[in-house]
């Protein structure tokens, strides 16, 4: 059966790869990138909606403040069908799923060899056709309750929800994803309804495919098994709301005790100016992921000189996030001594702002960079979350190797002494308990 949807085609020469895209009369977009003689396949239907976006107007309209946690309460009610929880039925028909709420996005996904079309249509309709009756929401509750206080005894998830909440005063990425266990009490089935309307409309998600599969076959089958909402063609467009947020960081430090080993550190910087869609923001972000592994990447002279003296463990590491218009980047991990890795930390940066990076470790670090992206395409679950995310942020990801390509020495450096300030620096330390 020839398809009437005639797939517009994204083709990477450098990565050899192309992804084939349909937008359905709802304004759902459906992409496909083939992978011939793959035997798994792997499917996420995700939305552009996370913990962060708890002020907004809603799909009537009005100006909506929603309790914290209510994504990712919303991620959870989603697999409570009337046939019964939705990874049950996943496990019949041999495939594996999950979900996952983040600051920014939620997903909904599996991963099968064999009856994938049966998956396929199990995953649209538990994502189309929510259930949330009273009794299910309060049974959830306390689930999530338990959740939510598991987290609190995890160091690693600790340490980063405080540097955090040192970092941002108002901003809703300083919130836990799941909320808290005050929160979640404010949430009902009306609110879920409320807010499953305005963030799960078609044209605010992406159904992304990966797989040896028949393009004209799967983009046929979308069609015929999504359900748009009453009302989706001419749904309007997500509106979120974000507080004003002080260039300065809200606290410098904080520490807690918990039963750990050793302690740990974590030093956080807050980015300024940070760009929030487009070839800018992917740019931004790149470029601040490459100068933080120049910098503590296991090749760099820090990390040596750290693992030397004994500073720091296997988990010691540096990373970038960005979103809803803030950025931050963080550093650290587990260590016999945090005030003296602080010191050190800040010493090496010093050090490394004051006499700038060398070419030769700049070009080497920067080959290494892209060569480990292009090689990310060999796994469909890379594939399948980051062109999502990418499109939701309005980039191409194919376009990505030929951005780093442009990154120079000079803007890593620029990067460096706008991210790494100490001005706009905290910690969190966790030390073991008494």
């Amino acid at each position: 059966m020839n398809s009437p949807l005639v797939p517009a085609r994204n083709i990477s020469s450098t990565l050899q790869e192309e992804v084939l895209s349909v937008v359905l009369p709802s304004g759902l977009r459906v992409m496909f990138c083939p992978k011939p003689g793959f035997k798994k396949r792997y499917a996420c239907y995700s939305t552009f909606y996370g913990s962060v976006d708890n002020s907004f107007i809603d799909h009537n309209g009005a100006e909506c403040r929603v309790p914290d946690g209510i994504a990712h309460f919303l991620e959870h009610m989603l697999f409570e069908t009337e046939e019964g929880n939705v990874s049950d039925l996943f496990s019949r028909n041999g495939a594996y799923n999950n979900a996952a709420t983040s600051f920014t996005t939620t997903t909904y996904l599996f991963a099968s060899s064999d009856r994938f079309y049966e998956n396929l249509k199990l995953l649209i309709n538990f994502v189309e056709k929510p259930v949330f009756h009273p009794d299910k929401v309060e049974k959830e509750r306390g689930i999530i309750d338990q959740e939510i206080k598991g987290y609190g005894d995890e160091p690693s998830w600790v340490s980063y929800m405080g540097v955090l909440e040192n970092l941002f005063a108002k901003h809703p990425m300083r919130i836990d994803i799941a909320g808290t266990s005050e929160s979640i009490q404010e949430i009902d089935s009306d609110l879920l309804h409320r807010c499953y309307r305005t963030f799960y409309s078609p044209r605010n998600m992406i159904l992304f495919v990966v797989g040896d599969l028949d393009a004209s076959e799967l983009f046929d089958f979308v069609a015929a098994n999504s359900v748009a909402p009453d009302g989706a063609s001419v749904a309007r467009p997500v509106e979120r709301r974000y507080p004003d947020e002080s260039p300065g960081v809200f606290r410098s430090e904080a520490q807690r005790e918990m039963a750990v080993a050793l302690p740990k550190l974590l030093v956080g910087f807050k980015d300024q100016e940070t760009p929030m869609t487009g070839v800018d923001a992917v740019l931004h972000e790149l470029t601040s992921e490459l100068a933080l592994e120049i910098l503590f990447g296991r090749s760099s002279d820090t990390y040596q000189s750290l693992y030397e003296q004994q500073l720091i463990m296997d988990d010691f590491g540096a990373s970038y996030s960005q979103g809803a218009g803030v950025g931050y980047a963080m550093v650290g991990g587990d260590t016999p001594e945090p005030d003296r890795l602080h010191d050190v930390l800040y010493s090496s940066l010093n050090e490394r702002l004051t006499a700038g990076i060398n070419a030769e470790d700049f070009d080497r670090e920067k080959r290494r960079f892209i060569g480990g992206f292009i090689a990310s395409f060999n796994s469909l679950e890379y594939i399948a979350s980051h062109y999502t995310y990418y499109e939701f942020h309005e980039f191409n990801l194919f376009e990505a190797v030929d951005l780093l390509s442009r990154v120079t020495l000079d803007s890593v450096m620029d990067r460096l002494r706008s991210l790494v300030d100490a001005s706009r620096s905290t910690r969190f330390t966790i030390e073991p308990r008494s």
